[in-house]
């Protein structure tokens, strides 16, 4: 039941001690000014009716008022001590979730199961509204109760020790029931959260500025909204069967409440009519047994939450616990020499679901410096060949190997380091226009510069007058530029050039670009590429006279294999393709 508890208890421990420290010291002070508000006011009540000593009263009352002055200023100050270190723990909660999701292997992304686990997981992190460490508040609240339940038992079992046990058997009753409602309330809440989290991706698009074309230009706004409205009404529908459920314990709740106020005043009158007690052990009496039932309440309160939560715990859990196969690697990449052969051997590969495969019996070597062309028609292998390649994937059979090892077996980030990679759905940033080039990498200006004009986008550069510190995007500062797409396209190459590695994948690098920047792009593309191994995907066969060796990729495999010289006087599909988009152009 605590799992989710310690979890937590240790998560703090690890970044913020003090907010221990707060916590305990608050529960210890919320227990002591109630029961002081029970024990003191017979006192006062006694000497009222009794010898009415001024100076007796005078003590009582001061004592009473102080305590709780100075407690409710000590727990004014505790509550903003618990909430300030509770945010730092929060903050690094949140950056560990994030660091996850970063680490993860890359299909995780795009497994639903996964996606939904990482939902339900971030159930616990904001516990329902409750807000971050819900469960570890909960915790504190029970050893803070138990304080002021020992000490109104005490109270109690001067008067009839079997009060205070028909009052425990009507509070685990409640207990009881709100359990097993609590249970029926989480599993829904389980169970809606892909629901929620497709109304959450449609309001996503809907504010989404990168959406707003399609959405006027084909009319979308009732077809979105229809499909917002269909997912939030089965949202509703789960909202409406656990509102049930808990009006059910609250019911529940108030007909016991009746039957411990009816007993506790009836009995205690009864023993002030026939002398048993005072008239201020009466007020004691029943201010104990209204703080015994509120303090054991809540604690049985607390106790559900923390079962409660348990449940989100376990998909906290799965989440933490995923395993990240691509991370199992721990071999060293040897860059001594700065060249790497890369071979494919017997490669094949299917996407995770799917039984079809997307490459079938790859093999290929790439050598050192070697400019390799990828061509074929839309489906045909490419791009998760480069995928592979990468290690975004691994292959379903086969290996793919860096001068003669395993690419596995390698450390990820090592292997993530030899790559740059210029994607055809690029993306950038709402950063400075040098944080998309270097991102934290220690730089001076005049190197992210040299990089974005080799890319192309001098000109443009020159045109900003914050230049490199200009924002890309408006989201953040109204001074910033849209790039279009081709600039867009050349500041993603000047992110590649930054990295200066030894092997360059370009994914359609011109598909974005007018025919004038491709031409100069072409004729830079050798001074760009020189002494890396460059990996070039295009539609555009033009791009292959500049490439060493061209890869012809159909239904997942390679057909055909060679320089553009060798491949033409084939007469197969390259030259076939070929001469399809050449006569366009005569």
């Amino acid at each position: 039941m605590f799992k989710s508890f310690m979890f937590l208890l240790k998560l703090i421990w690890r970044f913020n001690k003090k907010y221990i420290f707060y916590a305990a010291l608050f529960q210890i002070v919320t227990a002591l000014v109630p029961l002081t508000g029970v024990v003191m006011p017979k006192y006062i009540i006694d000497e009222l009716t009794g010898l009415q000593r001024v100076e007796y009263l005078a003590v009582y009352v001061g004592a009473l008022v102080l305590i709780n002055l100075v407690g409710s200023i000590l727990l004014a100050y505790l509550e903003g001590a618990m909430f300030t270190s509770k945010s730092e723990v929060f903050s690094s909660f949140e950056c560990m979730m994030a660091e996850k999701l970063m680490t993860c292997d890359f299909e995780s992304l795009e497994d639903p199961g996964f996606l939904d686990i990482k939902e339900k997981a971030h159930r616990i992190l904001y516990a329902e509204g409750q807000g971050f460490g819900a469960v570890l508040d909960h915790a504190f609240n029970i050893a803070g109760k138990v304080f002021i339940f020992a000490g109104l038992v005490g109270v109690l079992s001067t008067l009839n020790i079997w009060m205070v046990l028909v009052f425990v058997a009507l509070v685990l009753l409640n207990s009881a029931v709100e359990s097993r409602v609590q249970k029926r309330y989480v599993s829904w809440d389980i169970e809606k959260a892909p629901i929620e989290r497709r109304s959450a991706y449609l309001l996503n698009i809907i504010e989404n500025f990168e959406y707003g074309k399609e959405e006027r230009i084909y009319g979308l706004k009732d077809f979105l909204i229809s499909r917002v409205a269909k997912h939030l009404g089965e949202s509703d529908a789960f909202y409406k069967r656990q509102t049930r459920e808990l009006n059910k314990s609250q019911y529940f709740t108030a007909v016991t409440s009746f039957f411990r106020d009816a007993i506790s005043y009836i009995y205690l009158i009864s023993k002030v009519i026939t002398g048993s007690i005072q008239i201020g052990s009466f007020t004691m009496y029943v201010g104990a047994v209204s703080q015994f039932s509120t303090a054991m309440n809540d604690m049985m309160s607390s106790i559900v939450n923390i079962r409660r939560f348990g449940l989100y715990y376990d998909e906290l859990n799965k989440y933490i616990n995923m395993p990240q196969t691509m991370r199992e690697g721990e071999r060293t990449v040897d860059n001594e020499t700065g060249e790497y052969t890369i071979k494919f051997e017997n490669v094949s590969f299917r996407y995770p679901g799917s039984e079809i495969y997307a490459l079938r019996n790859v093999n290929i070597t790439i050598t050192p410096s070697e400019k390799l062309s990828i061509v074929g028609e839309n489906g045909a292998g490419k791009t998760t060949f480069v995928k592979l390649l990468l290690r975004l994937y691994d292959p379903t059979e086969g290996r793919i190997l860096l001068n003669g090892t395993d690419i596995r077996e390698f450390d990820y980030d090592e292997y993530q380091n030899l790559m740059a990679a210029v994607f055809q759905d690029f993306r950038l940033f709402s950063f400075t226009l040098k944080e998309n080039v270097c991102f934290d990498k220690e730089c001076s200006d005049e190197v992210v510069i040299d990089c974005l004009r080799r890319s192309g986008f001098g000109n443009k550069l020159d045109q900003l007058p914050k230049g490199i510190y200009t924002n890309v995007y408006k989201n953040f500062e109204e001074d910033g530029f849209e790039p279009s797409g081709g600039e867009g396209q050349k500041i993603a190459l000047a992110r590649a050039l930054f990295k200066d590695t030894p092997v360059v994948i370009l994914d359609e690098p011109t598909a974005a670009l007018d025919p004038r920047a491709e031409y100069e792009m072409y004729q830079n593309f050798n001074k760009m590429s020189e002494g890396k191994t460059t990996i070039f995907i295009s539609h555009r066969l033009s791009s292959s006279r500049f490439c060493d060796k061209i890869a012809v990729f159909a239904g997942g495999e390679i057909k055909e294999y060679g320089s553009h010289d060798e491949l033409y006087s084939k007469d197969g599909m390259y030259h076939e393709l070929f001469d399809m988009q050449a006569k366009f152009y005569q």
